[in-house]
């Protein structure tokens, strides 16, 4: 399965050649949220409909800069991964949207308590060929959730899930200036940093492979 993964877009709907390329030759495409800038269901719509004109398999989470009606409209398009479970070609893929609490007090922000509640709903992936999650904010005390101050700003929660489940790809965006590639245990965590710019291409086959652009 080839995969693009994108993140951080903020609205913008600009693609590269190249970009547009591999949009169309992909199996799948994941968002890892921040699809609008503090946007709702309009930009939602035409950000996603940009993308859809060139791949309509997407799965998406919002970010912490979508407001709700952005995951209402990956919910009409049955893109939605908050908290929900999709299997495709024996691969199991979830997400967690918005991010862990700011000092921003940006439109989608969740306790530590509450992003735990969301990842003890999935089940035990066991049966998969792969999992996959697709999470806007990275997790706490790796690579890419430094900011460029140097503070560690990611979700406890979410690492402590990657931690005890070890799923094998985690698909993360949120701090921008974190962009590249990390492990926790056998999982592989990518942040492809902000599209159209940078994104990630992803092979999953026996094992999981990776490009940065």
């Amino acid at each position: 399965m080839k995969i693009m993964a994108l993140t951080d877009i903020h609205g913008r709907t600009g693609h590269s050649t190249e970009a547009r390329d591999h949009l169309q030759h992909a199996d799948l495409v994941l968002v890892a949220g921040d699809i609008t800038n503090f946007g709702g269901w309009d930009d939602a719509k035409r950000v996603l409909g940009n993308i859809a004109a060139l791949n309509k398999n997407i799965l998406a989470v919002s970010g912490n800069c979508d407001r709700d009606e952005v995951r209402q409209a990956l919910c009409t398009g049955q893109m939605d991964l908050h908290g929900v479970v999709r299997i495709i070609d024996g691969a199991m893929f979830y997400g967690v949207g918005g991010c862990n609490t700011t000092h921003f007090h940006t439109p989608q922000e969740y306790s530590e308590k509450e992003i735990a509640a969301i990842l003890a709903r999935f089940p035990d992936p066991s049966g998969a060929r792969h999992t996959i999650l697709v999470s806007h904010a990275p997790p706490h005390k790796t690579k890419l959730d430094r900011m460029f101050l140097g503070l560690h700003v990611g979700s406890k929660a979410i690492r402590t899930f990657i931690e005890d489940v070890q799923p094998d790809l985690v698909v993360c965006g949120h701090i921008h200036e974190a962009r590249g590639d990390d492990r926790i245990g056998r999982t592989l965590i990518l942040n492809p940093g902000q599209f159209p710019k940078h994104y990630a291409l992803i092979e999953v086959d026996e094992g999981i492979g990776f490009t940065l652009y």
